[in-house]
């Protein structure tokens, strides 16, 4: 299990790989900052994936599975056999998870002023989690607990190929530092399976979580420099 990350605003991100619908979308952007952290997100996604495939980052092609998953349109060489990838970005942070042989899923947040932690949390969190945040009286530490429960609900729904349209409060990831792997809870009923394991890769101000299935492995995190 590999995770590479990237500073967006940062390096030469000169090199010319995406797609026409890629470019597009860049191009729908209001604001070039915006545009350009998209661009550079979407080269790293193609700077990743072709060190594993042995092609060059323009000549990958994508498809959807699940509710807009992305996934690779075809799979060439022998490490693309079974590849899984994911990618999320905030703000000028960038991950891309990588994985052969099972499901993946990863989410990143950077934290930003928010004044409806409370009402967001009540509202789409299971009930153990929304308590816990709604009970924290610190504004930091309640911070914290909501983007690192919020990271870790949107890797494993990712992850599930079903996004945030899955109801978020059927299982609960807990809002606690955790030191290790561990297993979201489903509750009776809930869309998921028990294969399921989430990781966090937070180092605040961003919060990050890695899900995926099968058996726990290591993850390895790699920086692209460009």
């Amino acid at each position: 299990m590999h995770v590479w990350s990237a500073a967006l605003d940062e390096g030469d991100w000169a090199e010319r790989v995406l797609g026409p619908d890629e470019q597009a979308k860049a191009a729908s952007y209001r604001f070039i900052r915006d545009a350009e952290r998209f661009s550079r997100a979407r080269t790293l996604r193609r700077l990743v994936l072709a060190r594993y495939l042995g092609c060059a980052p323009g000549d990958i092609a994508f498809g959807e599975t699940g509710i807009r998953r992305p996934c690779l349109a075809h799979r060439g060489g022998a490490l693309g056999q079974g590849l899984d990838f994911n990618a999320s970005r905030s703000a000028d942070m960038a991950l891309v998870a990588v994985a052969a042989g099972m499901r993946v899923g990863i989410d990143i947040e950077v934290a930003r002023a928010m004044d409806d932690i409370d009402d967001i949390a009540r509202q789409h969190f299971h009930a153990r989690e929304w308590r816990a945040i709604v009970a924290e009286r610190d504004p930091a530490a309640k911070q914290d607990a909501f983007l690192r429960c919020w990271t870790r609900k949107e890797a494993l729904t990712k992850a599930m190929g079903v996004g945030l349209h899955a109801p978020l409060d059927t299982f609960a990831v807990g809002t606690a530092p955790e030191g290790a792997t561990f297993r979201p809870l489903f509750d009776a009923g809930a869309t998921g399976q028990p294969g399921w394991w989430l990781t966090d890769l937070s180092a605040p101000p961003a919060y990050a979580a890695l899900a995926a299935d099968g058996a726990p492995a290591r993850v390895h995190l790699w920086r692209m420099r460009v």
